[in-house]
């Protein structure tokens, strides 16, 4: 990847040809609009309810066959339909959801009609959901021959009889399913709990109202999966809104005096000659200068052969400043590694690269899908190559007369070797980002003189850390830190005003003032130690799965070789899917806070070309 070099350009043509300029422009679609092209009016409803209409159809779980060329296709009713089976799904949706939630609180109840209200006294049925330990105020409703007596007649509450009748229809481990029967609602000082609201509709009848909806749902469904064939049309359709409604915007903020119009833009350098014939053939000027020193150009990333994907992750954080430099390589490189340390198993590796196998084809569709393709097939990679090397195959030992032990060069489980591992990756990591830095503000001498001694201070602490301090070591060290001490003083210019003294000092000052980086670049560094605890978490907790599974088969019985591939499967897909989780948040977290701290991309913004939107036939 490298930032492409723009040119600013001041666009001129005459003011009845605005139109026909504007539009060629558009079709060009090398140029980013320096007073932008977004509008803030507000969406018409019309573009509004064809965007809704796309996405409801673009979310169904099937699609018909797409019509790509239909005479008698007519856009507003079409829209007008999708919406409106929208609208009904979401009600019938939320009114499903109700009846089944109540169908859910009936079931304990079981079966039953309710009374009619000419039933002898008026009698009704009240439900009480009575926890188990509150048994014995059953006693207090109803005892046969004895006299009522309400709690203000006695304060003993074994005295209390209220005279109501009741049922235990229902039980479970913690609660009673209790009806009263009473022609008014019971007094609440009866009951420990409030009664339960269950409605008036039983449970047969609550069953026969989810299975009307169910149908009427299905019928809905289908009548939106008719509709998707319609898609490709509507897209096309949006398409054209789109770019009609982007060039009406552009025409009507152009700068104009009644006579010329004017227009800025940034182009790349390499399309200077294609706007140049374009100019000639549609009538207006332009010119072209350098980007000035106080503005801000937009970035715009080209990307190497091979390297697309690492892009995707540049953009995933953040784009670097026009005049920074490009680290999508290094972040695309180093997070392949990164992963493939974390996963550290090639039979995960391999189950991943079956998962992708599945959606190769759906995710080569378009040019994002494939930029993620060519990411998740180079992590897939990375970590089969280096858990081949560590041995690692779902957490099994491999035997000593197995052609793969050959290929073995390393030990997870080896503490010592696996931390300096680890150290090396984060030293050489850090050393990649200011070299990187360094290069890019090659011309700044002093600011290259501040970058090596950092790079000096982290080659002699590893040096320091696995061989030992030594004279020379200590020497290096202190030569390290005086050039970073002067290259950050010097780096920089100071006031012209200030006598000589003056510009020594602050300068010393400053020097003094990025040494406690030190401490920050001795953490950074030991961040990197976390590719081997998550590694070593990763092969341990598969090691323990198969432990655990094998223990569940040895025992008798006949759903032991059950609970024995139960524990296989549940465990190894939770384990891969905690080492993805791992590799990627922490994979990312090393490039993009300790690696960006020391190469200073910078944060600039993305190059939006003012071009036509295209729709590729499904």
């Amino acid at each position: 990847m490298t930032i492409v070099a723009l040119k600013k350009v001041a666009i001129a043509g005459r003011e009845k040809d605005k139109e026909a300029v504007i539009a060629r422009l558009q079709a060009f679609g090398q140029l980013h609009l320096i007073d932008g092209h977004e509008s803030g009016e507000e969406v018409p409803e019309g573009v509004r309810h064809l965007n809704q209409a796309i996405r409801f159809l673009e979310q169904g779980e099937s699609r018909r066959r797409p019509l790509k060329k239909f005479t008698g296709f007519h856009l507003q009713p079409v829209v007008n339909e999708a919406i409106d089976v929208q609208h009904q799904l979401r009600q019938l949706e939320d009114q499903r959801d109700e009846v089944q939630a109540r169908i859910q609180r009936m079931l304990p109840w079981g079966e039953f009609h309710f009374p009619d209200d000419a039933w002898v006294n008026h009698v009704r049925l009240w439900f009480y959901c009575l926890p188990v330990n509150k048994r014995s105020w059953l006693d207090r409703l109803y005892k046969a021959g004895a006299a009522i007596r309400l709690p203000d007649q006695s304060q003993n509450p074994d005295d209390i009889h209220w005279g109501i009748p009741w049922q235990l229809v229902g039980r479970d481990s913690r609660h009673l399913y209790v009806v009263l029967l009473s022609a008014t609602e019971p007094p609440s000082a009866c009951m420990p709990v409030p009664r339960e609201h269950l409605g008036s509709r039983t449970l047969e009848q609550l069953t026969e109202a989810l299975e009307t909806i169910e149908q009427s749902l299905d019928s809905l469904q289908s009548r939106r999966e008719e509709l998707t064939r319609y898609l490709l049309l509507l897209k096309r359709h949006q398409a054209r809104t789109h770019n009609h409604t982007l060039w009406r915007q552009v025409v009507d903020r152009l700068s104009s005096d009644g006579q010329v119009f004017t227009l800025l833009a940034w182009v790349p350098v390499s399309s200077l000659p294609a706007l140049s014939t374009l100019a000639r053939e549609t009538g207006f000027a332009f010119v072209a200068s350098d980007p000035a020193a106080d503005e801000s150009p937009p970035t715009l990333l080209k990307p190497l052969a091979g390297f697309a994907a690492g892009g995707l992750l540049t953009r995933f954080y953040q784009l670097p400043a026009y005049r920074s430099w490009d680290p999508s390589v290094h972040l695309y490189l180093s997070f392949m590694v990164f992963f493939a340390m974390i996963l550290s198993d090639a039979g995960y590796a391999l189950a991943l690269g079956g998962l992708l196998a599945l959606r190769w084809k759906a995710m080569g569709k378009s040019e994002t899908g494939r930029g993620l393709r060519q990411l998740f097939l180079s992590l897939v990679g990375a970590a089969l190559v280096w858990g081949v090397m560590a041995g690692e195959y779902f957490g099994v030992e491999l035997a000593d007369d197995n052609w793969l032990t050959s290929l073995v060069v390393m030990d997870i489980e080896d503490y010592n070797t696996m931390m300096k591992v680890s150290i090396l990756t984060g030293v050489v990591h850090l050393l990649l980002a200011n070299a990187s830095l360094a290069w890019h503000r090659r011309h700044e001498h002093w600011f290259v003189v501040s970058r090596a001694g950092w790079a000096g201070v982290v080659l002699l602490g590893c040096w320091a850390g696995f061989i030992g301090i030594s004279a020379t070591v200590v020497v290096l060290a202190v030569v390290a830190v005086l050039a970073i001490m002067v290259g950050s003083g010097w780096a920089r210019p100071v006031s012209a005003s200030a006598s000589p003294l003056q510009r020594g000092v602050q300068r010393l000052l400053r020097g003094l003032m990025v040494l406690p980086g030190l401490s920050q670049l001795f953490g950074d560094v030991l961040s990197y130690m976390r590719l081997f605890a998550l590694g070593l978490a990763s092969v341990s907790l598969a090691l323990t799965f198969n432990q655990l599974a094998v223990q569940v088969m040895a025992t008798e019985g006949g759903l032991a070789l059950l609970g024995g591939v139960l524990i296989l499967l549940l465990g190894h897909v939770v384990n891969i899917a905690l080492g993805v989780m791992s590799g990627v948040v922490h994979g990312l977290r090393l490039n993009f806070i300790e690696f960006y701290n020391w190469g200073e991309p910078g944060e600039g913004y993305a190059f939006q070309p003012f071009q036509l939107k295209e729709l590729e036939d499904e």
